[in-house]
């Protein structure tokens, strides 16, 4: 045996040792399994193997053997009755890719599924490179190719409507015959990154912002709390006001709440609730609903708690 095989197959024993990774086939990973499993072949100097009829025995078996490790259990005892590595190789192409009626409609779908995909609402832009990029390669594995130049059309002509003054951009100013489909993911991504710094520089500035309704809500809460305070300083009470129904003054107790007058204040108090109109809001005589306070009270509450709210999130 001469120096360059002994070199060869040291190699290959060190490869097949672990050196070289073997990947394991899936129910839905063929098309990836067959392109690693073809590098680790190569790298194994075993590729020829499975594309040739006449090679050495040493060399099917060892080829065989890098297959076999890379299937699930179920299948190794099918694919080592086999006599060569090629028919090996061959029917694990037929049980996951089938025969050519099983590939004409495989490769209808995926051209159907081609043609009609579109981008998702709330997806990445990496998200849609691996789907289209899984349909590529699935009909690449069923023997129809698809050009680049027609792939970035279709990507360019998918994208979201705030993406679509880039698509624009790219198609009038770069050659996409020159171009790969890994820059044109890249440009889109850089779009969608510029987009995602927008949207959480519009989202911190956007807590800054109160409606009028609800800046005036705070300015006549202000109002009233310091008319509150200014009331409760001068120990004043609810019986000097005038009830809007009675012509009576403060010196003859009128129909106010101060009790100090004569038994007559009661009565004539109710007489004048029941000429006084009433309010459907709150119940009480003297004003109509329109002009409730405890009703405007209870709508400023709540523009300033959503107010506050929205301050809080600073």
């Amino acid at each position: 045996m001469s120096e360059s095989s002994k070199g060869k197959g040291v190699a290959t024993e060190r490869a097949v040792a672990g050196v070289v990774e073997v990947p394991l086939l899936t129910r839905g990973n063929y098309h990836e399994w067959s392109l690693v499993m073809k590098v680790s072949l190569e790298a194994l100097g075993l590729w020829h193997v499975v594309e040739t009829d006449k090679v050495e025995r040493r060399d099917d078996r060892m080829a065989l053997a890098a297959i076999l490790s890379g299937v699930p259990s179920e299948l190794k005892a099918v694919l080592a009755i086999k006599n060569t590595a090629k028919e090996a190789w061959a029917a694990v192409k037929t049980m996951r890719v089938g025969k050519d009626r099983v590939k004409v409609v495989n490769k209808q779908r995926l051209m159907k599924e081609f043609e009609n995909m579109v981008f998702q609402d709330g997806k990445r832009i990496d998200d849609f490179a691996v789907r289209i990029n899984g349909i590529i390669g699935g009909l690449h594995e069923l023997g129809e190719e698809i050009k680049d130049g027609r792939v970035m059309c279709k990507v360019l002509c998918v994208v979201p409507k705030k993406w679509k003054q880039v698509a624009v951009s790219i198609e009038m100013l770069l050659d996409l015959d020159k171009m790969t489909i890994e820059e044109l993911i890249g440009r889109l991504r850089v779009a969608e990154q510029a987009d995602d710094e927008d949207a959480a520089v519009e989202a911190e500035v956007g807590c800054l912002y109160l409606t009028e309704e609800q800046w005036q809500a705070r300015h006549r809460h202000r109002v009233r709390e310091q008319r509150r305070a200014d009331d409760a300083r001068r120990g004043s009470g609810g019986g000097d006001g005038r009830c809007s129904g009675c012509s009576g003054n403060q010196g003859n107790g009128g129909c106010g709440d101060d009790n100090d007058g004569n038994d007559g204040d009661d009565e004539a108090s109710s007489m004048c609730s029941r000429r006084s109109p009433r309010c459907f809001e709150c119940g009480r005589h003297g004003h109509f609903a329109r002009d409730c306070r405890d009703c405007k009270e209870k709508n400023e509450v709540a523009l300033l708690a959503s107010a506050d709210k929205e301050l809080a999130l600073l």
